[in-house]
């Protein structure tokens, strides 16, 4: 009895996945703000702008904060009770978010208006939406880290290759702030940021060198340089409580994990297609990529994802892929309320997820297998090269095996058999 239920309960819930893309864009801006939904997974729907981009959680009140890219704003939305409590315009472009459950505060930036008008950094009250302080920043697609001991904002400049430093003197629990502002040099792209309060640690993901840089919050001295997969995008999360540091490669196709102790690579998991943002979750030990689908540098070219890709966060090994609409962007947990959010840039709609060890996942045979062949690929160029070269000392080392004695008997003076006369041999008239 219990084969024939789920024989028959699956088809409905392939057939609810697959129409959620559609059902989303139908949703109008004045429809109610969270739309609950009755199928598994998907608990809700929130519709309170455009183009959703970055996610960040208070852990603390449950606040859910949302970064919209067009126009720029950023939403506070209280999960509990269903509600969006604020809006907030910041003008420009909102390119990232971060929430500071120590006290209330929400952290936002926004890039420049078309290289015209440069971007800016926000403080705002988290439970009100009020802006507390502005700071102008570079104008490039900045994304930003805070470390809320230490007192810390860092944003990150990819096109200027530095990192704006902002360090709260006084002000951070409350207004008006004093904050010093300094720069700190690390790659030519910075582009992703995460710290590790615990260790004093910053951690930068450069976009041109694909290297992830360790850097001593104390004194900026750089620990180590370590090596991911190509094209690493932010935003990176850090879990403190392991000191892992979770790198999204987009080009990569892979989820790169940081044994944040060691400063070394332990897992390399692929992902498909062309992930963009990442959450890992405590309560369930899972880490959750969404397949944007949008390969970077490339403008023009349609994103085409529309999964998430759920890890095991213990093995990291791949356990499948769930349907969750067009372009999954953001991605952020709540392990208290065991809810993953996903922001669908494409369908302008955050999914309230359940983050549960029962998620109905598919297993992408064909995606891991064009990830095989790549790498299967890779491996077959770096062993071409390095044959080419062995050949290519071979048949120098023979040359000159073969040449050198000839170049030696040009260069030494030439002898006569021993046998032979100094003489030259004289012939007399014949009788």
């Amino acid at each position: 009895m219990t084969v024939q239920k789920q024989q028959i309960k699956l088809p409905i819930i392939t057939l609810l996945y697959l129409c959620a893309p559609l059902f989303l864009t139908q949703l109008a801006f004045s429809a109610p703000a969270h739309a609950a939904a009755s199928s598994f997974p998907i608990l809700g729907v929130l519709h309170a702008g455009n183009h959703p981009e970055a996610l960040a959680v208070d852990t603390q009140t449950h606040m859910l904060y949302i970064a919209y890219e067009s126009p720029g704003l950023i939403v506070g939305f209280d999960p509990i009770s269903g509600k969006v409590r604020w809006h907030t315009p910041l003008g420009n472009t909102a390119t990232d978010v971060q929430a500071d459950s120590s006290n209330q505060r929400v952290y936002a930036v926004t890039s420049g208006n078309n290289g015209n008008t440069g971007g800016n950094l926000f403080l705002l009250d988290g439970a009100t939406g009020h802006i507390l302080t502005t700071l102008p920043i570079g104008s490039s697609e900045n994304k930003l880290a805070f470390d809320a001991g230490r007192h810390i904002i860092y944003t990150a400049d990819q096109d200027d290759g530095f990192i704006n430093v902002f360090t709260f003197t006084s002000g951070w629990q409350s207004a008006p702030p004093v904050i010093q502002r300094t720069h700190l040099h690390a790659g030519s792209h910075p582009q992703a940021l995460a710290v590790n309060s615990r260790l004093g640690r910053l951690y930068v993901a450069d976009g041109a060198t694909n290297f992830v840089t360790a850097i001593d919050e104390q004194n900026g001295s750089t620990l180590a340089i370590i090596p991911v997969g190509e094209f690493p995008v932010p935003p990176m999360r850090v879990d403190e409580a392991t000191g892992r540091i979770y790198v999204v490669c987009a080009i990569g196709q892979e989820l790169d994990v940081i044994d944040g102790n060691t400063n070394s690579v332990i897992a390399h998991t692929p992902t498909t297609p062309y992930p963009e943002g990442v959450a890992s979750n405590s309560a369930t030990g899972r880490i959750y990529v969404t397949d944007e689908g949008d390969r970077e540098g490339h403008p023009g070219r349609p994103a085409v994802g529309s999964t998430i890709t759920v890890i095991d966060g213990h093995s990291f090994a791949n356990l499948g892929t769930l349907e969750v609409g067009r372009s999954p962007d953001g991605a952020e947990a709540d392990p208290a309320l065991h809810i993953v959010y996903i922001a669908l840039e494409d369908n302008g709609a955050v999914l309230e997820l359940s983050d549960s060890l029962d998620l109905p996942l598919k297993y992408d045979q064909s995606g891991q297998q064009a990830i095989a062949a790549r790498q299967s690929s890779e491996l077959l160029q770096q062993a071409t090269i390095v044959t080419l070269i062995l050949m290519t000392i071979t048949l120098v080392a023979a040359t000159l095996h073969v040449l050198l004695p000839h170049w030696r008997g040009r260069g030494s003076p030439r002898t006569q058999p021993a046998d032979a006369s100094s003489h030259p041999e004289s012939h007399s008239p014949p009788q």
